[in-house]
């Protein structure tokens, strides 16, 4: 029987690992505390999500929506717990707002051994136009732990430089020449600790050898304009999903940046909110930077009361195990572990020596 006080709890996800066509994994592994199994394809994790995973494996549990474990041990995943009462686990702010038993907030965990493929997400208008989805995907990387293999320092790649064009970005395209289309966009190098915000119709790649924490909205579509990446070819509708080239290129915002006016849109500055006994507060994505979500880190030593929120949100264990001291309950964040906290859920206490990451949904 499910508990009618599941909306007032917060409920840790379980692990959710699928597989993406670029490698690595090695550093997710270790975060996880999973033990290295090596670099391979399953290389992400779905932290918390109430989307469907798209991608070459069928048999992801739930596809791909997090799932938590009652008190009776059994499972249910994240959209269905929700529409057990969605103004109670969404917020009456929220529950109309969001489509399909949908969190307004997602995130996600990768670890790349090698460079992303080439890709731009739809924006709200284009995913409507062109994919009849209801949700663009603008998102926010906060990076968690890099590595340099062969020397090769992480880094990643966004927004055309100002030479580009429409007509020559698809030129390149046609002619799949890759090096070419890598030389559009503007490098920039990233350590643990930088945080980087994507709008959704920017290109962009992360590069090799980053941990990276992705929070974004709920959309999985990704567009890519590499036919050969990695292990395999990539077919005609893994680039488009079946809407056709010409529409795959309305799909990228073609706004040009120089290296200054990029650098300061995609690299977040943290902003103290608070500092408390030693804990310590930051804004890393306001929604003065995007209104389709914000994000805050809790670098905690001791006891936080964490901010309140009139709406649903997403804590992220990122550094130690930390513990949630709450009306009714108790409950411990493993490193590299995700909670949904219901809109109901109120008055969270954190205690420990680590760290947390916060992510809310879109400005409303």
């Amino acid at each position: 029987m499910i508990n009618d006080k599941l909306h007032t709890v917060p409920h840790l996800l379980e692990l959710n690992r699928v597989e993406r066509l670029y490698t690595g994994g090695r550093l997710l592994d270790k975060w996880q505390g999973l033990g290295s199994r090596g670099d391979s394809t399953m290389s992400e994790e779905f932290i918390a999500s109430t989307i469907e995973y798209i991608g070459p494996k069928k048999d992801v549990i739930d596809r791909g929506i997090s799932r938590t474990r009652l008190g009776n041990g059994e499972f249910i995943n994240l959209q269905d717990l929700i529409n057990l009462d969605r103004e109670a686990f969404l917020g009456i702010r929220y529950y109309k707002k969001c489509d399909n038993n949908q969190m307004g907030v997602l995130a996600r965990v990768g670890d790349s051994s090698v460079r992303l493929i080439l890709q731009v997400h739809p924006t709200g208008e284009g995913a409507v136009k062109y994919l009849g989805f209801p949700t663009g995907k603008t998102e926010a990387w906060y990076i968690v732990d890099t590595r340099e293999d062969e020397g090769v320092r992480p880094c990643f790649y966004a927004g055309f430089k100002k030479h580009v064009t429409k007509t020559l970005w698809r030129e390149l395209f046609d002619r799949q020449d890759v090096d070419g289309m890598l030389g559009c966009l503007h490098k920039i190098d990233i350590s643990a600790g930088d945080v980087v915000l994507i709008e959704s119709g920017m290109v962009h790649a992360m590069g090799p050898g980053s941990l990276f924490l992705e929070v974004h909205e709920a959309c999985d579509y990704t567009i890519r304009v590499e036919r050969n990446y990695s292990v395999r070819p990539i077919t005609d509708e893994e680039m488009h999903y079946g809407i056709g080239f010409d529409a795959m290129f309305e799909l990228f915002s073609y706004k040009t940046y120089t290296r200054e006016e990029i650098v300061e849109k995609t690299v977040m500055k943290r902003r103290t909110d608070m500092e408390s006994a030693g804990s310590i507060l930051e804004t890393l994505v306001d929604y003065k930077d995007t209104e389709r979500f914000s994000m805050k880190l809790l670098t905690l030593d001791g006891e936080f009361l964490l901010p309140g929120f009139d709406g649903h949100y997403i804590l992220i264990g990122t550094r130690g195990s930390t513990n949630l001291e709450f009306e009714g309950g108790a409950l411990t964040v493993p490193q590299g572990r995700g909670v949904f906290v219901p809109a109901s859920c109120r008055g969270i206490r954190a205690l420990g020596k680590g760290e947390l990451l916060i992510a809310y949904p879109f400005k409303v």
